[in-house]
């Protein structure tokens, strides 16, 4: 339900795009100013809210205080169910609306960091963009169900991502309890009730503001990705302008390869892998794609042209996405010992190139090859 509210309401209020002569995956002055501008207001107004929450929550606990008494060390049942009936009734209430405000405001300022980059998020042909941008501005998470044959839990072990769930969820809580025990022992002169109370303010501003800068950071990943990889992919094939049947199958492989090791099917990932189908047509049925051994064990049967091409589209498909996880670096490592090439300078070239399309350089074709010389 909140897919389909968040992308039609970027759709619905989508602002005229900037018009350059780049792709969209290259920002020029003009437009990094503009993404700049548009941040920064979102950011101070996901603060304020932050802050807002904080002062009305603080005052509801110091009403519910005035209303039944502080509670006594050792508090009843009773004691606690009036409490927490007024205060809790009235933090609920309170997270709600910011939650609400925080939403609204953050699919808003998508739809105007993606008219500054210069995509057109009514057309057609960004439907599936508009998806993306929508989950990031709702902190959704990309959907965990398999996607064009790539399983990205496949090598995923359930516990952990259950763990990290856990941890994400319990961040403001933890914070605002260990700022309280700080207070109560460090300077237990100032903690007060009243201060005590109004602990939240300050962690919930800083807290909705990086979470802020975050969701915009990662919109403006995905509103570069499906530009950058059909440009990328146009790099690295360049070279090889009909691929043998082996080559292409290990170029399936490899896009797949990375998603399984990233553990997430991030929708750049889905980019290059329709982008690959697109180039090279279907992969064989019946073949399990994201098998990351598979890839490894296929790299070594193709010629050593065809080896760096596969190494070239592997880097692309593991920063695509915005990051380098360790499992991501621990298979550009492997795929490098794999065809007898040295891993650290690789791998040091491959975080430069992340860093540049995160930023939204320009990356020349010769340095998008370097990535395996």
């Amino acid at each position: 339900m909140l897919d389909k509210f968040g992308s039609e309401f970027l759709r619905r209020n989508a602002e005229t795009a900037a018009v350059a002569d780049d792709p969209i995956h290259v920002l020029n002055p003009v437009e990094r100013a503009g993404l700049r501008r548009v941040s920064r207001g979102a950011v101070f107004r996901a603060a304020v809210a932050g802050i807002v929450n904080g002062v009305l929550t603080g005052l509801g606990d110091l009403y519910a205080a005035h209303l039944f008494g502080p509670l006594s060390a050792q508090p009843t049942l009773g004691e606690r169910a009036r409490y927490w009936a007024v205060f809790g009734t009235g933090a609920v209430v309170f997270a709600v609306l910011e939650i609400m405000y925080l939403g609204w405001d953050g699919l808003r300022s998508v739809t105007r960091l993606s008219a500054v980059a210069g995509l057109e998020l009514s057309k057609d042909d960004n439907k599936e963009v508009a998806l993306a941008l929508a989950r990031a501005a709702l902190e959704l998470p990309n959907p965990p169900e398999a996607v064009l044959g790539v399983n990205p839990h496949r090598e995923a072990s359930k516990l952990q991502l259950v763990f990290a769930s856990a941890v994400y969820k319990l961040k403001i809580f933890v914070t605002n309890f260990i700022f309280k025990q700080v207070l109560l022992h460090a300077v237990p002169a100032l903690a007060t009730r009243l201060v005590l109370a109004f602990t939240a303010v300050p962690i919930n501003g800083l807290w909705n503001g990086l979470v802020c800068w975050s969701v915009l950071r990662e919109a403006r990943i995905r509103v570069m990705g499906p530009s950058a990889a059909i440009d990328m992919l146009q790099t690295v094939l360049e070279g090889e302008p009909e691929p043998s049947a082996e080559l292409a199958l290990v170029l399936h492989r490899a896009v797949s390869s990375a998603i399984v090791r990233t553990q997430e099917l991030h929708p750049n990932h889905v980019a290059i892998v329709r982008a690959v189908r697109h180039r090279l047509g279907e992969p064989p049925a019946g073949l399990e794609l994201d098998d990351s051994v598979a890839f490894l064990n296929a790299l070594p049967t193709l010629s050593q042209p065809e080896q760096l091409v596969a190494l070239r589209l592997l880097a692309v498909a593991a920063f695509l996405d915005g990051r380098l996880v360790r499992a991501e670096k621990r298979l550009l490592d492997e795929a490098y010992t794999v065809v007898g090439l040295p891993a650290a300078p690789g791998l040091a070239h491959v975080e430069k190139l992340r860093r540049a399309f995160v930023a939204g350089d320009i990356i020349p074709g010769a340095e998008l090859r370097a990535v395996s010389v």
